[in-house]
């Protein structure tokens, strides 16, 4: 298993390419997923670099099935994945729940998403959509709907376990049904269901925004143990930290990963 750090944790930093190499090299990550305006400010320091993490994963936003969608957008964000030699985009299914989008905007996202998959098979890149709340990915049914919907060769899933519990599936449960989309997963967790308004994009990415709830992988309410027990030995993960001290956290949660990681090879 490619364990990776997620550049998304230092949002709230001024961090540069040169930094970040260096902090997820030391902490022995596999790789970085690059957080798509670190992308945008970093790309040609991060070229110049003379020793860089692997980057499996560039997450993205795009306005899917909205007026405010272009294709020069999407064209220009699958170039700046191509620079990074990305294999993957990271995508969410719009901005509207399964449960409240009408069928113009269903087809609206649908289209827009298989305008940005050819976009990316081109660049020999996948597109992975994120099982998240609020997108057309929001429960199981939802995200093996879409994928049904979708059926394109560049498409397939990041899996965030926390997001498929949220939506009421047993994450290990839901893991071969999502097996065949399978392309990265985000590792983070919570104390309580009562506490998962935290990751609200609007709470999350705001400096002064709550982190009540958000806690290292293993001290949460999903049994990370037996979830790393049931992920494929091949997987790309990445740690998904929004609390603060980002690096120190996700060091230590690697160092729990590999640990346990280790038990299940013995």
């Amino acid at each position: 298993m490619r364990v990776h750090a997620c550049s998304v944790a230092l949002r709230h930093t001024s961090i540069s390419a040169q930094d970040l190499a260096r902090q997820v090299l030391g902490a022995g990550f596999d790789g970085v997923e690059i957080w798509a305006p670190h992308a945008e400010r970093m790309a040609d320091d991060w070229a110049a670099l003379p020793l860089r993490p692997n980057v499996p994963m560039l997450s993205g936003y795009l306005p899917l099935g909205t007026p405010a969608f272009s294709r020069d957008q999407a064209r220009r964000l699958v170039a700046l994945t191509a620079r990074w030699k990305a294999p993957r985009l990271r995508l969410f299914a719009g901005g509207l729940g399964s449960g409240s989008t009408g069928i113009d905007d269903h087809c609206a996202i649908l289209r827009d998403l298989r305008v940005v998959a050819d976009m990316a098979q081109n660049h020999g890149i996948r597109i992975a959509i994120e099982t998240h709340p609020g997108t057309l990915a929001d429960s199981l049914p939802a995200t093996l709907a879409l994928m049904h919907q979708l059926d394109h060769p560049a498409i397939g899933l990041n899996v965030d376990i926390l997001h498929v519990w949220e939506g009421g599936a047993d994450p290990i449960a839901a893991l071969p049904a999502l097996a065949p989309y399978l392309l990265h997963l985000h590792l983070k967790s919570v104390t309580g269901r009562d506490r998962l308004g935290v990751f609200a994009p609007d709470n999350i990415h705001d400096p002064q925004g709550s982190r009540d709830g958000i806690c290292p992988l293993f001290d949460g309410v999903l049994d990370y143990d037996a979830i790393l027990r049931a992920l494929p030995d091949d997987a790309d993960v990445s740690l998904e930290w929004f609390g603060p001290a980002p690096m120190a956290v996700m060091r230590a949660d690697l160092a729990r990963i590999r640990q346990r990681l280790a038990r299940k090879a013995a």
